[in-house]
């Protein structure tokens, strides 16, 4: 959901944006690549810094203009942070040393990357991340009688919040004071994090989900306004992630990444376990592209940002192939990992 494109210049291969949380931060980890020029503001010790700091071991940092060339981007997902390492190619100082940009989730500053070639693929990312700023995010609430676990989806994948412990020691023991105090601790978690336009899901086995929507309803009824509610077999993060797999959060939002790639993936292992019209490796994807026979290609983001993944974007798009790009952060994506990152749904066998 990149929040604003400020600038676009076909011609220099300059995109100027402003992202605005998790999503793109993600969406900046999967464009920019070793060899682009990213320009932005940042903190650096000024030339007069560095003989103060000869003198006192300290000196203060002062804001600048810096555009380096791209060596490393990394991201790390428990911190909310992208890292942007290279060398300082513009600027007032400094050229030719290193330099790191943390574009962090919660301080979001402008950000032009300036590639020699923009592929299709980058282009189309950023179309959907402006489009997607309508797209609500979803909160889960997995609970049984037992406990229960509030999370949120982004496209990114999956966030916990909280786990919330029922302190219920036996059945026998429980009591009406506990059971109230229980849903309360569940409501005053969703109210912190859900927004007035964010689907809520509550998931789980047996009939407690059923009790948290009534009680909702009673007490916070524009949170439970257009609740949806689902039966799964597991209760957590577990239940959560199998919610996925059945396709729930496409009810409420069809372009929802997360949920797009785990509902393809598992079409791929469905596939390969009755040895039906699947391949999987990078030569027999490449075989399956140049005979025509793919109809969607899976690649990993991994693969996407090498050599052998440009090439097999550019034969998907010469065959007129579909292609989803798995996120392998998150659990079935780095199921997808495991068997090499790259495969093909097929229209044909042969």
């Amino acid at each position: 959901m990149i929040v604003k494109i400020i600038y676009k210049d076909p011609k220099s291969g300059e995109i100027k944006l402003v992202p605005e949380n998790l999503d793109d931060i993600w969406h900046l980890y999967n464009i920019i690549e070793e060899g682009d020029l990213v320009r932005a503001v940042t903190f650096r010790t000024s030339e007069d810094g560095k003989a103060d700091m000869i003198r006192a071991k300290k000196a203060e940092k002062k804001k600048m203009k810096l555009g380096i060339r791209v060596e490393k981007v990394t991201f790390h997902e428990f911190s909310n942070r992208l890292r942007i390492q290279g060398v300082i190619e513009e600027g007032p100082q400094d050229l030719g040393s290193y330099h790191t940009f943390n574009v962090d989730a919660e301080e979001m500053q402008p950000l032009s990357i300036l590639k020699e070639h923009w592929r299709a693929h980058q282009l189309q990312r950023i179309d959907e991340a402006v489009l997607q700023r309508t797209q609500p995010m979803l909160v889960f609430v997995s609970l049984d009688d037992d406990s229960a676990t509030v999370a949120m989806l982004f496209q990114s994948g999956v966030q916990l919040v909280a786990e919330i412990d029922a302190h219920r020691s036996g059945k026998m023991y429980e009591s009406k004071e506990t059971t109230q105090e229980y849903y309360g601790e569940i409501l005053s978690v969703i109210k912190t994090v859900k927004k007035p336009d964010s689907p809520l899901v509550i998931i789980g086995p047996g009939f407690t989900r059923d009790h948290l929507i009534k009680i909702g309803k009673e007490k916070e009824p524009a949170l439970f306004e257009n609740s949806i509610t689902h039966a799964t077999a597991n209760t957590g993060m577990n239940g959560i992630h199998e919610a996925l797999k059945v396709g729930i959060v496409e009810q409420i939002t069809k372009e929802n990444r997360v949920s797009k790639e785990t509902q393809a993936i598992e079409r791929l292992f469905e596939e390969i376990k009755k040895d039906g019209r699947v391949t999987y490796g990078l030569s027999e994807v490449e075989e399956a592209l140049s005979r025509g026979a793919a109809e969607t290609l899976l690649i990993s983001d991994v693969m996407v940002r090498s050599k052998n993944g440009e090439h097999l974007l550019d034969s998907a798009r010469k065959t007129h192939s579909d292609f989803i790009i798995i996120n392998t952060m998150h659990e079935a994506g780095k199921k997808f990992e495991g068997i090499g990152g790259v495969a093909a749904l097929l229209r044909f066998k042969y």
